[in-house]
């Protein structure tokens, strides 16, 4: 079994709209809602590939109901600790012509005893599960160290980790040396103050995080070329050219697919390709995390992997 770590759900909501004004009032064509949070897509898209996963992180008040009943739903098996803060909800304004417009509330604060408890489960299902999946971003301060318990917990179960976050979480996470990393770029600017302009400064990024004990690296640009790294190599990765119709979740897929690779005892380069391959797969359709193995898999021979060393 996978566990997914989601600390910072949500409602996602998508309103089809002819085209939206500003001051206007606008009758909705459709709503459509799906639940979403990074870790849930990654074990949204581990499901598709026939992988068994359990979801957990923080859900409160109605829409966290709300939320469990829509990952029953999907048959998403989940074990949630209940906080009695309103899970968020995010909206999503989508036009005729394609144009998003997204709005996304604020996340509420924590009670520290659910942080225990969270703790808690997660040092308890390390002992059932094959991989631990931190991904997503923290609600807040009393919740940014619970990607570094998480990590601990699978060490000490011997078990693999992986660790895609920014920000606190991603500092606090780092220090307990999670098996495999895959921030963006961006998110890693944001949080390091650190620009990653160059291929040459990728390399010297990734080689830090090798040496300190980190075994896997991958670093992601959107659609601009990945790249990864472990102790015997590293790889430039170009993805396979597909039209994009919505890249959310892609990296999400990615993990998804990494992850499936090393549960088949792939080498890492096999993983990363078929991970691109499951981001490609995932950014060509509108529904997230929700590509078949057969759609992956045919991708996965598009994927470019070059040796940088």
């Amino acid at each position: 079994m996978i566990t997914t770590v989601t600390l910072n759900p949500m409602l996602d909501k998508t309103v089809h709209v002819g085209s939206l004004g500003k001051g206007k009032i606008h009758r909705a064509l459709k709503l459509e809602m799906v639940v979403g949070g990074k870790g849930i897509n990654v074990a949204r898209q581990l499901n598709r590939f026939g992988i068994k996963t359990l979801a957990t992180g923080f859900l409160g008040g109605e829409i966290g109901s709300m939320i469990m009943r829509l990952l029953d739903s999907e048959g998403i098996d989940h074990d949630f600790v209940e906080t009695g803060v309103m899970t968020r909800e995010g909206m999503t304004y989508l036009e005729s012509d394609g144009t998003s417009t997204a709005v996304f509330e604020p996340a509420g604060r924590i009670p520290v005893h659910c942080v225990h408890h969270l703790n808690k489960k997660l040092a308890e299902l390390s002992t059932k599960s094959t991989w631990i999946v931190c991904s997503g971003s923290s609600p807040g301060l009393e919740a940014d160290n619970v990607y570094y318990e998480a990590i601990l917990s699978a060490h000490k179960a011997g078990i693999r980790s992986v660790l895609d976050s920014y920000g606190e979480a991603l500092k606090f996470g780092l220090r307990a040396l999670p098996t495999l990393i895959k921030p963006n770029r961006h998110e890693y600017q944001q949080t390091f103050g650190r620009s990653l302009t160059t291929e040459s400064k990728v390399q010297k990024t990734m080689d830090e995080w090798l040496e300190a004990g980190i075994k896997y690296v991958v670093i992601t640009d959107g659609a601009n070329p990945a790249y990864a790294a472990s102790s015997d190599d590293q790889w430039k990765i170009e993805g396979p050219p597909v039209t994009s119709t919505n890249p959310v979740g892609s990296g999400d897929a990615m993990i998804a697919g990494i992850v499936y690779g090393f549960e088949q005892g792939w080498t890492f380069d096999r993983c990363v390709a078929f991970g691109t391959a499951a981001g490609a797969a995932n950014a060509r359709k509108w529904e997230v995390a929700q590509s078949t193995f057969d759609e992956v898999s045919g991708l996965e021979d598009q994927v470019k992997i070059t040796k940088i060393l």
